[in-house]
């Protein structure tokens, strides 16, 4: 990180972030064929509803789609999650500048198929959103996708 006074060192910080952020962002590239070219255009970037539990960040999805169909080809992702805490106002205009919480994640992602490991993700997302609990039936399992992301880097930035 550039400006080091801006890093974020503290891992209950970055933490209460992951639990707090309503939507991360996932980036997903472009898979290389063997001579390095793209084998799609460009990269994607797409906002999601996400939870968290023991270094992992779980996502749901449609089972088809530009995204399932991106990590299928390359699972290596990037995740942001920032927190906009309002506006620095100054006398001139470089003086301005923006109070907030920020983190970048790089991991790999995979679609779980396992039920149980399926259902727990699930679980994780609603009691994020709802803070309830509920039930799913197998069929309603089978209908959606879930991408579990192994984080292997994450740094936090504030201002």
């Amino acid at each position: 990180m550039r400006r080091k006074e801006k890093e974020i060192r503290s891992r209950e910080v970055l933490e209460e972030l992951l639990r707090s952020a309503p939507v991360c962002r996932i980036g997903l590239a472009p898979a290389l064929d063997s001579e390095g070219k793209d084998r799609q255009d460009y990269p994607f970037v797409v906002p999601v509803h996400f939870a968290h539990a023991g270094g992992r960040i779980y996502i749901h999805s449609a089972r088809q789609g530009r995204k399932i169909g991106m990590l299928r080809k390359n699972p290596r992702v990037c995740v942001e999650i920032d927190e906009f805490l309002g506006l620095k106002a100054g006398e001139k205009a470089c003086d301005y500048g923006t109070r907030f919480r920020s983190l970048i994640a790089f991991g790999t992602a995979r679609i779980v198929e396992e039920t149980g490991a399926k259902r727990r993700a699930l679980e994780l997302l609603m009691e994020k959103y709802s803070g309830r609990s509920f039930d799913f039936t197998e069929l309603e399992l089978g209908k959606v996708a879930v991408i579990e992301i192994r984080v292997e880097e994450l740094t936090g930035k504030q201002g």
